[in-house]
């Protein structure tokens, strides 16, 4: 599954800040993906935005979740390699297309009862795609914003914020060459992140044919993508009944 977001040096960065403890325990995770695309006048008429009609058709998963959710859900599970268990969410219609859905909130318990908020849809003005996500711990906590992709801020336990960008010579993962095609100072940016996710996947192929099996850290298969299904599925039952409900399988 083409999951492209998790291709950008810096989140791999911090995925490997997070798995040797720099972060400390976790302990709360912000994830949000805010557009302007449905409420955003376009053009010196300021005509209403016409988006592909594909996005004007919701079915019992409205398909902002099916368009943003899905990719929010797995760069939580990309960093912690947690799954959602439960989830309490709201849906509703704020642009300009009656009967679609185009902002969702939601709070959800994942594995080990980690708190996560999550938030994405297409009326947040002034974000033409303002992806973000924080990630809290004990020791220390991290900010990545898509639109400033080069860069991760931390903040630790003794008061300190630091600005750590890809041309660090401490880090383990933004030095790697792969990751030093562009040097620093040309952003690794959203055409770079599909190309280091589709190498991750001609890595993963090239193993496969030699016989080795085993999964890919980098590669989202279907079974992420089915949970990221049943994620949606639960935010949206929950929207309807007002209540929590379970992420069944």
């Amino acid at each position: 599954m083409t999951y492209n977001y998790t291709g950008y040096p810096i989140i791999r960065e911090l995925r490997h800040m997070i798995e040797n403890g720099k972060l400390g325990q976790i302990t709360h995770v912000a994830a949000e993906m805010p557009q302007e695309g449905f409420l955003r006048l376009v053009g010196a008429q300021d005509s209403k935005p016409q988006p592909q009609a594909w996005r004007l058709k919701d079915d019992f998963i409205p398909t902002v979740s099916l368009d943003l959710g899905v990719h929010v859900h797995h760069l939580i599970h990309f960093l912690t390699q947690a799954s959602p268990i439960e989830v309490c969410a709201m849906e509703q219609q704020q642009g300009h297309f009656d009967g679609i859905i185009d902002n969702v909130q939601c709070l959800a318990r994942y594995t080990g009862d980690l708190p996560v908020q999550l938030w994405y849809g297409k009326t947040a003005l002034g974000h033409a795609n303002g992806l973000r996500i924080r990630v809290f711990g004990t020791e220390a906590s991290a900010e990545w914003v898509q639109m400033n992709p080069e860069y991760l801020t931390l903040h630790d336990n003794r008061g300190h914020t630091s600005l750590i960008t890809r041309a660090a010579n401490d880090l383990k993962i933004c030095n790697q060459e792969r990751y030093t095609r562009f040097k620093a100072g040309h952003p690794a940016g959203f055409m770079e992140a599909f190309a280091n996710y589709y190498a991750d996947l001609a890595d993963w192929l090239i193993r496969h044919r030699s016989g080795d099996r085993q999964p890919h850290p980098m590669v989202a298969g279907v079974e992420i993508a089915e949970e990221g299904l049943r994620m949606m599925e639960a935010i949206a039952r929950s929207a309807r009944t007002r209540s929590w409900q379970p992420v069944t399988a």
